[in-house]
């Protein structure tokens, strides 16, 4: 074959390779897919234990592993470390097809008074199916799920009920507080959060315009409390704050966005 002929023969073999895999991958999404609710937890002060709900609604029973992760960032990353503070129970489940089964995530120690602690509740399919006498079959698709966990201490809450918009009323610093520096040289802005809450950033708002805006490769957006974060700028958006705009953050649906302060 001349060098026309390799090449389309190759060409043929490349598109026959994407096409049965994207066959493959549809077929072993349809298998096994889960529904997870709540899908942001949280443990009050008052709380021994909260609940996740994972529901098989694939066609197929899958096991399960749960593990939770203390959360922080350490130079705009993900850090993620083992933890005994929450206990994840059962860590590892099979669900049938159809069912749903409650994990519990149970504390095993108080967070300090007016502190929140976060973590990351990671759940993965494990790579196997299983046939009706629960023997391993074949090698399966692994997916995986992540969820925050936010944990508060006795004086401050997540604010989901007004018991706790209450109780971090009487608290100044129990909300995101935060400020912003633009990274010299770099379409980037720092968020610094020095509240004591916690926060999801999904964009920003200036003169009443929304930007989208993420994270670096950060698909998450959260501020924590008492770290930082860098976002992406258009040029736009660098611009109208570079001209001393008031900048605000965009942080959940039905949610007033936040000021954010000139550092």
């Amino acid at each position: 074959m001349n060098i026309f002929q390799n090449l389309n023969h190759l060409l043929i073999k490349l598109f026959s390779f994407l096409f049965l895999s994207l066959i493959a991958t549809q077929f072993i999404y349809a298998k096994s897919n889960f529904l997870i609710w709540p899908i942001y937890p949280v443990l009050e002060s008052q709380d021994k234990a909260a609940p996740v709900w994972l529901e098989n609604v694939g066609d197929e029973a899958s096991m399960v592993q749960i593990r939770v992760f203390k959360w922080s960032k350490v130079n705009n990353e993900d850090q993620y470390q083992e933890q005994q503070e929450i206990i994840a129970s059962p860590p590892i489940v099979k669900v049938v097809a159809g069912d749903k089964q409650m994990i519990r995530l149970t504390k095993a120690m108080n967070v300090p008074d007016s502190k929140e602690y976060s973590y990351r509740i990671i759940i993965d399919e494990l790579p196997i199916n299983l046939n009706k006498d629960d023997e391993v079959s074949n090698v399966s698709f692994k997916m995986r799920y992540s969820l925050p966990l936010f944990s508060y201490g006795r004086g401050i809450g997540s604010g989901n009920s007004q018991t706790t918009q209450k109780m971090n009323s009487k608290n100044p610093n129990a909300r995101p507080i935060l400020n912003w520096s633009i990274i010299d040289g770099k379409n980037l802005i720092e968020i610094e959060n020095i509240g004591l809450i916690s926060v999801r950033v999904s964009g920003f708002q200036v003169d009443g315009k929304e930007y989208k805006s993420m994270a670096g490769n950060n698909t998450f957006g959260y501020v924590l409390s008492g770290s930082k974060l860098a976002f992406n700028l258009s040029d736009e958006l660098k611009s109208l704050i570079l001209k001393n705009k008031s900048i605000y953050a965009i942080v959940g649906q039905n949610q007033e966005p936040i000021l954010i302060n000139k550092k």
